[in-house]
Order: C-alpha cells, then sequence, then structure tokens
C-alpha cells in the first residue's frame, strides 16, 4: 500500500536476491530474522512499559479511570459468547437494558475477540486484554519490519523501521487509551508486504486477490475508520504509482489495480452482514465537528505527551501546551530524515513515492483546515468534503497512522547506506534516526496503571450467584470506567446490565442510565426521584451494586429511596424496596 506499486527500479530483480545484499543477515533465515525481530521488539516495550500486564494478567489495571479498556474487555467476551449461544452479535438485549444495544457502530474487535477467544474461555477475558496490549506494539512493529525488510534487505534498518511504526506516537498513545482498535495495527503493512509480493512474483493473481480481499475485510472488522482511510489512501498511492512507474511498467499497475479492486469487491461482500446492519441502524442525532479532530502543525514538533526522562517539562517551559490530538507527534529527528532522504536521492522512485504519500497523508490528517496551537489559520479548498455525512463523525488525525508507515519506510530505506559521495555521513544517519526513534518512545503516554486486581472478589469468586439470580438486572456503581461492563464480562453474562458505556455515538460519557446518574447530578428532586423508580420498574432492576470507595452520596441517596443494603468486602449491594424486579 504505502510502498506498494512504484517500488520498481529498487526492488529485487530476482527473487531471492536478498539473501546476498550486503547486511541481509546472510546465514540467517528471513523466517527467523522475523521472529528476532518480534522478540526484541517484545522485550523492549515489557522492559519499558508493559510488564505488570504480564505479571497480573488476571488484574484489570490498564486506565481504569477510562471507559474504553473494559469497554474493549467486555468484547472480547461478547463475540465467543454470541456465537456459542447462537445470538447476533451485532446485537445485544444484555445491556443498555431494557433497550439492549445495536452493535454495529460500536468498535467490538471481532477480528482479536475471536483470534483470543481460546484464552477468554479458558481464563477469562481481563487477561485476553491484556496479553493483547502486551502483544499490540510489537506485533506491530513486526509487520512493518517485515515490509521494510522486504524493500531493503537489511536487518538492522528495517528493525528501526518497525520501531518507528510500531512505537509512534499514535500506537503508544492509543495503547494507553486502552484502545485495541487503534493499538493493534499490523494489517497495514502486511497489506503493503503483499503488494509488494506481487510485484515480484512470489503472488499469484488469485492468492494476491483472495489474501488482499481477506487483509482488507478482516481490517473493516477491527475498526471501519481505519478501513474507510485505507481507501483513500490506497486510492492515492495507486494513482501515484501509476504516475511514477514509467510507460514500461504502467500495464503492470494497471493490472495490479484490477486485482486490488477484485479485492475490494471480496473485502466488502465478506463485511456485507455488518455493513447491512450498519447502514440500517444508524445512530440518529450524532455527529462530531471534524475541525476539532484534525492534526495540528505544531504537534509534528511537539511534545504531547512527556512521559519520560523529563521531556513534558521541556515542553511546558518551551510554551508548547495546547490540547493536541493523539498520535500527531513525530519530532524533528524524524522529519529530517524525510527531508534528507527527499534531497540525496529524489532521483528513485520509491523515494518519490514515499515522499508524495507521506506529505499526502499529514495533509489529509490537518481535516478541513490548517492549525497552529489550536488556533485555525485557513479553511482548506476540500474542507467540505469533511462535513459530508458519516465522514464528518471520524477522526482526520487517525490517518496519521498511515503515515507513521510511510515514514518507517523512509527511516528504513535512509539507513540502507550513505551518498555515493558522502560516506562519512552513515555513523550521523543512524545516530539521527536513533535519536528520533529514542525521543518519540520516550515523549510517549505512560501507561497509568492501577494496583491490586481491579475486580472485586464478590464478583471473582463467584458470590454474586447465591444474591443475583441468572439473567436478572443489575445496575452497577463504581469510581472505575464501565465496571458494569467489566463485571458482566468476568461473570460471563450471567446478569443482564442497566447501563455500560459503549462509544459516544450511542452512550455519550455516561456508563450509567441517565435515570440513575441524575441521583446525584446537583440537587436531588422529586421528578429524579420519579423517573429513577419509573426506570428501576421498567427495567426490571434486581440489585445496584456499588463499590465501596464511590462517592458516599449514593449510599446516602439509595438509602433515602429505601433500599436495602448488604455489604461484602468491596461492594455494597442495595435491593429494591417491594416487588419491582
Amino acid at each position: 500500500m504505502i510502498a506498494a506499486s512504484s517500488a520498481t527500479a529498487e526492488m529485487p530483480a530476482v527473487p531471492g536476491e536478498c539473501k546476498d545484499a550486503p547486511g541481509a543477515g546472510r546465514g540467517i533465515a528471513p523466517a527467523t530474522q522475523g521472529l528476532i525481530a518480534l522478540l526484541m521488539y517484545l522485550a523492549a516495550w515489557l522492559a519499558a512499559k508493559a510488564s505488570p500486564l504480564l505479571i497480573h494478567p488476571g488484574w484489570a489495571q490498564l486506565s481504569q479511570g477510562g471507559m474504553d479498556p473494559n469497554f474493549y474487555v467486555w468484547s472480547l467476551r461478547w463475540w465467543p459468547y454470541a456465537i456459542a449461544h447462537g445470538l447476533n452479535p451485532l446485537h445485544s438485549s444484555l445491556v443498555r437494558v431494557p433497550a439492549g444495544a445495536d452493535l454495529a457502530w460500536i468498535t467490538t474487535i471481532p477480528p482479536l475477540a475471536l483470534l483470543a477467544a481460546p484464552v477468554t474461555v479458558l481464563v477469562g477475558p481481563v487477561v485476553s486484554f491484556n496479553l493483547l496490549v502486551v502483544a499490540s506494539l510489537p506485533v506491530s512493529a513486526w509487520a512493518a519490519f517485515i515490509l521494510c525488510r522486504r524493500i531493503t534487505c537489511r536487518f538492522w534498518p528495517a528493525l528501526a523501521g518497525g520501531a518507528v511504526y510500531g512505537f509512534s506516537t499514535y500506537e503508544t498513545s492509543h495503547v494507553a487509551s486502552g484502545q485495541l482498535n487503534l493499538a493493534f495495527a499490523p494489517l497495514l503493512p502486511l497489506i503493503a508486504y503483499l503488494v509488494l509480493a506481487w510485484w515480484e512474483g512470489k503472488l499469484g493473481g488469485r492468492a494476491f486477490t483472495a489474501l488482499l480481499g481477506l487483509a482488507m475485510a478482516a481490517q473493516f472488522y477491527l475498526f471501519i475508520e481505519t478501513f474507510a482511510g485505507l481507501t483513500v489512501v490506497l486510492a492515492v498511492a495507486l494513482a501515484a504509482g501509476y504516475a511514477l512507474a514509467g510507460r514500461r511498467r504502467r500495464p503492470v499497475v494497471a493490472r495490479l489495480i484490477g486485482l486490488t479492486g477484485l479485492a475490494y469487491l471480496l473485502a466488502l461482500v465478506l463485511a456485507a452482514p455488518y455493513l447491512r446492519a450498519a447502514l440500517e441502524h444508524v445512530p440518529p442525532g450524532f455527529v462530531r465537528d471534524p475541525s476539532g479532530q484534525g492534526l495540528d502543525l505544531v504537534s509534528l514538533v511537539s511534545f504531547q505527551q512527556g512521559g519520560a526522562l523529563g521531556l513534558k517539562s521541556l515542553a511546558l517551559a518551551g510554551g508548547w501546551h495546547p490540547p493536541l490530538p493523539k498520535g500527531g507527534y513525530i519530532g524533528v529527528p524524524l522529519l529530517a530524515i524525510a527531508a534528507f532522504l527527499a534531497l540525496f536521492t529524489w532521483s528513485r522512485r520509491l523515494t518519490r513515492f514515499l515522499t508524495i504519500m507521506f506529505a499526502f497523508v499529514v495533509v489529509a490528517a490537518l481535516g478541513p483546515a490548517v492549525k497552529m496551537y489550536g488556533r485555525t489559520l485557513f479553511e482548506l479548498p476540500w474542507h467540505s468534503l469533511w462535513y459530508l455525512p458519516i465522514v464528518r463523525s471520524s477522526f482526520p488525525t487517525r490517518l496519521m497512522i498511515f503515515g507513521s508507515l510511510a515514514l518507517a519506510v523512509i527511516t528504513a530505506s535512509f539507513l540502507v547506506a550513505p551518498p555515493k559521495k558522502l560516506p562519512w555521513l552513515y555513523p550521523l544517519q543512524w545516530l539521527l534516526a536513533i535519536t528520533g526513534i529514542f525521543i518519540v518512545a520516550a515523549s510517549a503516554a505512560t501507561l497509568q496503571l492501577s494496583r491490586g486486581p481491579g475486580v472485586p472478589a464478590f464478583i471473582t469468586t463467584g458470590e454474586y450467584r447465591h444474591y443475583i439470580a441468572p439473567g436478572a438486572t443489575i445496575v452497577v456503581v463504581s469510581h472505575t470506567g464501565n465496571a458494569g461492563l467489566l463485571w458482566q464480562a468476568e461473570t460471563n453474562f450471567y446478569p443482564r446490565l442497566a447501563g455500560g458505556f459503549l462509544n459516544e455515538v450511542v452512550t455519550r460519557r455516561t456508563a450509567l442510565p441517565h435515570p440513575v446518574a441524575n441521583l446525584v447530578i446537583g440537587k436531588l428532586t422529586k421528578q429524579d426521584i420519579l423517573r429513577f423508580r419509573s426506570f428501576v420498574r421498567a427495567a426490571r432492576v434486581a440489585a445496584i451494586l456499588v463499590g465501596i470507595h464511590t462517592l458516599r452520596k449514593w449510599q446516602t441517596v439509595l438509602a433515602k429511596l429505601g433500599f436495602r443494603r448488604r455489604v461484602f468486602g468491596r461492594v455494597i449491594l442495595y435491593r429494591p424496596p417491594g416487588g419491582w424486579s
């Protein structure tokens, strides 16, 4: 894709030529090199940030103040449960009771849920989630590594390129938020790898079309917004490849365009059930302003997180502290690499292609307007496209994942060899690349990990079964983000749940039903009490579970409303008065 059809003169002319290239790792099979790279990425990720997730894999600990991590824990349990029970996985009547929830516009990561299903069934969804968080960045980096090695035929430059992609600010910021749909991103470099394998004659047309269609369908199910971005970037990449290929190779690129179109049709056929459900259940009344979700130019060179080495203090001292969207930071060294590669090797088709694609992605990620320090400088000529239906709910800055991939290949290509007339530059090239990777990694968001198991013993020991009937409806009130979905997933959907945060399209920013949440928002009125009682009857709420460390006002209000309580360690169980359930 990013390094696709125009990687012509620079590709090995003969299959297997890489094995004789200097620095290609002679004597070590490519598969072994890939395994070594994966282990190196994994070791670095564990040593830097992720080891607690392996030390306590059964603890719900990542970003427990936010909503997303426990939603994805729920999703990992939901798909195997729905399939095993013959349920429609795109609709659930077990959450958001009594209405239930359509899940077609909810990112429930079915590819990862099915991949991790054996682990989920055996040891639980929290373990699956933690293992996927641990694997996400190393696997994404590994996928970029094999793409870069395919292009450069060098192990160490490819290793650096893989790190640029897998440990980019885009990746680390989303994994810190527990957003598996964005942090787990190996499919994009693998799609580009398939294009190169076909170009070199390693894949026939049928195999290429089938594998590419499967990969694109998997990306659709993983996250539809990234698939939409892939569609746009792929179209531009093929057009650029055709323009740069030259008269002799254009027929080959034209055939690639045709095969890619067939693969795209295959992907849409495979995604048809999901796509049909999404189009039939478009959530009403919710749109974002894309101008607030675009890339800020300052974020390309401004430390956004500063999670290590005092970089946050350096950023603040420099006056760089606007609220910046996630994933835009690249840093001066890596931008310099892109500029130097273009300056010294512009005659190469691959350089021109990568430069064009990187520039296109950055401009597209700006969204409808150019901004600096959060201020709009001017609107772009195509700004109206961002306000089309559905498109206006997207995040332009999320296109930067494609920029990270282009930059990974640029970095690997930059490190292959020095300019012919300037061999003394080679150590400086490596110094620049290592500095760029180090600064990006050091400025990444710190993983917010809570101490302790995260799920109370009342749930983990199965004690809840003695006090709550199977299929009974509960409400969960906790300072833990999305605790209701977490506890329901841990019980394998034993109770039904009134509430649960799915995403902003459906539930905005609360995990509680509004009639319940309103009990502690402002002054409690008679109207609030009437709405609450009506909701409890309609949803047939059997119990309200309140975390022991939750705002004490909940205990006061529920006692005032006549709820009977019983304490189980870290959980207080409240039963409604009368026979409402």
